[in-house]
């Protein structure tokens, strides 16, 4: 027979059980998304290898401006942002991607991205991705950062997976036909104005990751928390 008693682990586990059950009924949204360069992946290193490759291939650097504004393009708008000629773009692409597999060793997650997360899914809120990169450019991401971050995510959308990039709203509407979520019901957290563009283009609320981002004051969003683990409190509403 068991015999209640303070240390036996029923009273806590309870806790516990009557703790997870709270954030799951109070929570706000049922989708939280995360773009990835300067949101989720303090990808650094993805501005580095595009300095590297515009000294070597266009005999320049490229100005803090250029840097920061194409950040969160896709690679082939990137290119044609910074006067690269058509004929000499896949040249340059290729370039720019073999200067980044030099330096995606360093590769991390902002603190608290993981374990915000994971107590995100744990609550029952579908966790997902919204990149402008293509599906052949995550393998760094798998192999270089520790957390299994991505498998945490129900689906992952990359840009040619739609026809229009963000800050058109196809890759939001993507993620809501394939999950049957409602707009209001998605929060999409992203760095820059193309993030924005595309969850206000879609009906859905926004987050702005001002920790990597390069202009915080002058982009609106519903949020703008200051550390990567304040986005638990805005997906369950508190």
């Amino acid at each position: 027979m068991t015999v209640w008693s303070p240390d036996n682990g029923i009273s806590k586990n309870i806790c516990v059980y009557q703790e997870e059950n709270q954030l799951m009924e109070r929570k706000k949204y049922k989708a939280v998304v995360f773009d990835l360069d300067g949101t989720a992946v303090n990808s650094q290193y993805n501005i580095d290898a595009l300095q590297m490759t515009c000294i070597s291939e266009l005999g320049r650097e490229a100005t803090e401006k250029e840097l920061q504004y194409s950040y969160g393009m896709t690679a082939r708008n990137a290119i044609r942002y910074l006067g690269v000629a058509d004929e000499n773009a896949e040249h340059f692409e290729r370039v720019w991607i073999e200067n980044i597999m030099e330096l995606c060793k360093n590769a991390t997650l902002f603190d608290g991205i993981y374990e915000g997360m994971v107590k995100m899914k744990e609550a029952g809120i579908i966790v997902g991705v919204n990149t402008s990169r293509r599906s052949d450019e995550l393998g760094e991401l798998r192999t270089y950062i520790k957390e299994p971050f991505l498998d945490l995510c129900s689906l992952i959308v990359t840009c040619d997976l739609v026809k229009h990039p963000k800050p058109a709203p196809d890759s939001l509407d993507y993620f809501l036909q394939k999950t049957g979520l409602k707009p209001e019901e998605l929060l999409l957290v992203g760095d820059s104005e193309f993030d924005a563009g595309c969850a206000k283009n879609a009906g859905c609320d926004f987050a702005l990751a001002t920790w990597g981002c390069f202009f915080p004051d002058e982009i609106e969003a519903e949020y703008k928390p200051e550390k990567p683990i304040d986005l638990v409190d805005i997906a369950f509403g508190c």
